[in-house]
């Protein structure tokens, strides 16, 4: 969330922050303390909509599963209803997510090394193992780690070269940044945060693409244009990293253990690599621009808006943000009815306790005993995740109904080198026994009153034998179409009499009427 949120954020904020200070605001401040902010607390919404073409709705090309799932997927809101960021490691929240008509309700606890989710619906939470991710990261930058997986350097040394980093290279850039065409600020507004009525100053910004488009290219020039700023802002990078030491072991040293340094000419050529860069895109855009679809893609219709709302430190303490796409595609002639016109991204959040004093939930033991690996799923059957839950609940309803993941297939190439599916003399349909069973979930074992399979999705058992048309299926005697036969040291069973046993369907795939696969397919919850 914190990551999403961020990534929002900045994108509003970056667009907003070309001026020095507006009304008496300093928005490039309020760009670099929002990315220092480390501890907070939150509520809020992000939400995806698309905008459906109703008249393709009602297209005879489009299914009712595809018009089933357009439904569900046009309108998904994630809503946050508490948020708490105590540091990098500990964050708790709690809200619902909204698919369609349905929505299911969710609790995250991240305490340390351990991440928990509930989600309603679920008959156990589910965790998941955060130090290898985190011992993962630490390796890919290089740092040494302590058995726990920690790393050997002190966090507030690094948060302060981290803050003077952002300092310097996002100074540099915002400082850079031109003024948009729209923006306006109020100093002083009244505005309900969390309850609570404060005054704050009001920052609205909107710009259309073709009007970002233009922004973004002349950022681009001011940026090609000033290589001795450039060179300067590069220069204080260098000297950041290597005067700590934590840095400069994870980036300036190499494989031997030699620090190494950049020379003036280094640093040169760099400032010349990005310049070079930087210019080769902004030519680029300006090419795309010639281009007959240009403003198919870059037009009015899309926009940004956002509506930022600042204290007196400069903090951010309640924004909105609405971003829009919508192509343009009424010159295009003879083409298909696409099913939606574009998107709208939406994000609400009040903030609150920021840089202070904030304590995350914490787990229990209880919790963690009773908790199910969310890596573990990975090796679970489809049913059995979906037996994880309520059948009663939208949880359920969305997995089994919409996601489909108690679904199996198990298919066959006629061409395949090491279990073919094959068509007999007769006509009838034969596929590898245990490879089937495999992919459809089941057990096998070979006794000496035949080959026993169990089903543990519905129950079935079965018994065959090779060389007989004879199977015992649930305890009763049947008669299958062709008997149980070894090929290459394979045992095949009659396909349609096997999916019948098991509930499953079959379906070969042609083209220009030669099969070339077979496919048994079946859905168990």
């Amino acid at each position: 969330m914190k990551r999403l949120s961020l990534l929002m954020l900045v994108a509003v904020v970056i667009i907003i922050a070309g001026c020095q200070a507006v009304a008496g605001v300093d928005l490039n401040r309020v760009l670099l303390n929002s990315l220092k902010v480390q501890t907070l607390e939150s509520k809020g919404s992000f939400s995806f909509q698309l905008l459906r073409n109703e008249a393709a709705d009602t297209n005879e090309e489009l299914s009712d599963e595809s018009a089933e799932l357009m439904s569900l997927f046009s309108n998904i809101t994630l809503q946050v209803d508490e948020a708490k960021q105590q540091d990098s490691t500990h964050m708790s929240m709690k809200g619902a997510l909204k698919l369609g008509e349905r929505s299911i309700g969710y609790s995250l606890i991240v305490d340390g090394q351990t991440a928990l989710m509930t989600i309603e619906g679920a008959k156990r939470p589910f965790w998941i193992d955060m130090t290898g991710r985190t011992a993962l990261d630490m390796y890919n930058y290089g740092l040494d780690l302590e058995d726990d997986g920690s790393a050997q350097t002190d966090s507030t040394s690094l948060t302060e070269i981290g803050y003077k980093l952002m300092d310097h290279v996002g100074g540099y850039l915002i400082d850079k940044m031109p003024n948009p065409t729209d923006l306006s600020v109020d100093p002083i507004v009244q505005e309900t945060v969390n309850g609570e009525t404060l005054s704050l100053a009001h920052v609205n910004v909107k710009l259309d693409a073709a009007q970002a488009w233009t922004w973004v290219k002349s950022y681009l020039t001011v940026l090609t244009s000033d290589r001795d700023g450039m060179r300067t802002m590069m220069k204080g990078f260098v000297d950041l990293v290597l005067a700590d030491p934590v840095l400069r072991d994870a980036i300036a040293v190499d494989e031997n253990g030699e620090v190494y340094e950049p020379t003036e000419e280094d640093i040169d050529t760099a400032v010349d690599e990005i310049i070079d860069e930087l210019t080769s895109l902004n030519e680029s855009m300006i090419e795309m621009e010639k281009e007959d679809d240009f403003s198919e893609v870059i037009n009015k219709n899309s926009s940004v808006k956002a509506d930022v709302y600042v204290d007196a430190t400069l903090d951010i303490r309640k924004l909105s943000l609405e971003a829009q796409y919508k192509p343009d595609f009424s010159t295009i002639e003879d083409e298909e009815e696409m099913p939606f016109e574009g998107f709208v991204l939406r994000m609400d959040q009040e903030r609150w306790n920021v840089n202070g004093d904030v304590v995350t939930e914490k787990l229990t033991k209880k919790q963690r005993l009773s908790a199910i690996s969310l890596e573990s799923l990975e090796s679970k059957q489809g049913y059995e995740t979906l037996r994880l839950f309520d059948p009663s609940s939208d949880a359920y309803w969305l997995l089994r109904n919409q996601f489909h993941i108690g679904k199996q297939t198990a298919s066959w190439s006629v061409w395949s080198e090491d279990t073919p599916v094959i068509v007999t003399a007769s006509g009838v349909t034969i596929v590898p026994l245990r490879d089937a069973a495999n992919k459809l979930g089941l057990n096998l074992t070979v006794e000496r009153d035949g080959i026993h399979l169990s089903d543990p999705a519905t129950g079935t058992t079965i018994v065959v034998n090779k060389g007989s048309k004879q199977a015992l299926v649930n305890g009763s005697k049947v008669t299958w179409s062709y008997p149980v036969t070894v090929v290459d040291n394979v045992a095949y069973v009659p396909a349609r009499d096997f999916a019948k046993a098991l509930g499953a369907t079959v379906s070969w795939l042609s083209y220009d009427d030669i099969k070339y696969r077979f496919t048994m397919e079946r859905e168990v919850g």
